[in-house]
C-alpha cells in the first residue's frame, strides 16, 4: 500500500480568510497521491473563487447549503476514493510533510485503525501557540475530555466501514460521538506523527455548552452510567472554579 491515495475533507462556509492557509498547506504537501474534497455550505464570500483559484489537481468542488457539519463531512466522505482520510477544518492547516510521515502507520496494517497526534493551538487575538500533545485515555478520563483533537485524526477505510458516517444530528461534538463509537466498536486507535495547526474560536468553542451537553448523550449512547454522568458534572465543574481561580 506504498503511496496509498489520501483523501482530504475540507468544509467550509465564508471562510475566505483563512481557507488560504488551509490550501497552501495541503500544496506544500508534495504528497503524490492526494485528493482533495472540498466542501462548502454555500458562502456569500470569495471563499468558493479562492479554492477555484487554486487549479488543484485531483480535487472536488461542492457549493451548497448543508444541515451542518456534520452533513458537511458526511457529503465528503461519501466522494473520497482514497484508502486513508483526514478532515481539515478550512481554518486550520497541516505541518509540512505530515502526509508521508503518517503513511507507513497504515501501509504496514491489514485491520481498521484510526491514527491520531498532535495539535498547535493558535489564539487569533495574540498569535500564542499551545501544544496538544495527543494521547488516549481511558474510560473514566474520557469523562474529562479526549486526549487529542479531531484535526489529528487520519482514517483508513476499513474503520470508516466498521464506525460509519458522522451523526448529523448533533451540531456540535458529532466528533466525540464519532470517536466514541469507535471504540465501543473495539476500532484500534494508534498515536501517528501527525501534527495540525488549529485556530481557537471554532464552532466548539463559541458553542461550548451545546457541545459539551451532546458529549454528555455521547457518553450515555456508548454506556456510560448515571454514576459517570456525575463524576462528569463534577470534573466540569472543577475545571471551571480553577480557571476562576487562575484568573
Amino acid at each position: 500500500m506504498n503511496d496509498a491515495k489520501i483523501s482530504i475533507v475540507v468544509a467550509s462556509l465564508n471562510s475566505e480568510k483563512s481557507i488560504g492557509k488551509a490550501i497552501a498547506s495541503l500544496q506544500s504537501q508534495n504528497y503524490p497521491n492526494l485528493e482533495i474534497i472540498f466542501i462548502d455550505g454555500g458562502s456569500t464570500d470569495n471563499t468558493v473563487e479562492l479554492i477555484k483559484g487554486f487549479s488543484l489537481e485531483n480535487s472536488i468542488l461542492v457549493s451548497e447549503q448543508d444541515r451542518g457539519i456534520g452533513d458537511a463531512w458526511n457529503k465528503g466522505i461519501k466522494l473520497c476514493t482514497g484508502d486513508i482520510i483526514g478532515i481539515l477544518n478550512s481554518d486550520d492547516y497541516y505541518e509540512e510533510g505530515v502526509l508521508e510521515k503518517i503513511m507507513p502507520y497504515f501501509s504496514n496494517t491489514d485491520v481498521p485503525l484510526i491514527g491520531f497526534g498532535d495539535v498547535t493551538l493558535i489564539n487569533p487575538a495574540d498569535g500564542r501557540l499551545k501544544r496538544v500533545v495527543g494521547k488516549m485515555r481511558g474510560k473514566l478520563a474520557l469523562l474529562n475530555g479526549f486526549g487529542f483533537l479531531h484535526p489529528s485524526v487520519f482514517f483508513n477505510r476499513k474503520a470508516l466501514d466498521i464506525n460509519g458516517l458522522f451523526n448529523q444530528r448533533i451540531s456540535v461534538a458529532m466528533d466525540v460521538d464519532w470517536l466514541l463509537r469507535a471504540i465501543s466498536h473495539k476500532i484500534p486507535f494508534k498515536k501517528i506523527p501527525s501534527h495540525t495547526y488549529m485556530l481557537i474560536g471554532g464552532v466548539s468553542h463559541i458553542n461550548k455548552y451545546t457541545g459539551m451537553g451532546e458529549y454528555m448523550d455521547a457518553l450515555v449512547r456508548n454506556g456510560y452510567s448515571k454514576f459517570h454522568m456525575f463524576l462528569f458534572f463534577v470534573l466540569r465543574c472543577a475545571g471551571s472554579l480553577l480557571k476562576v481561580f487562575r484568573k
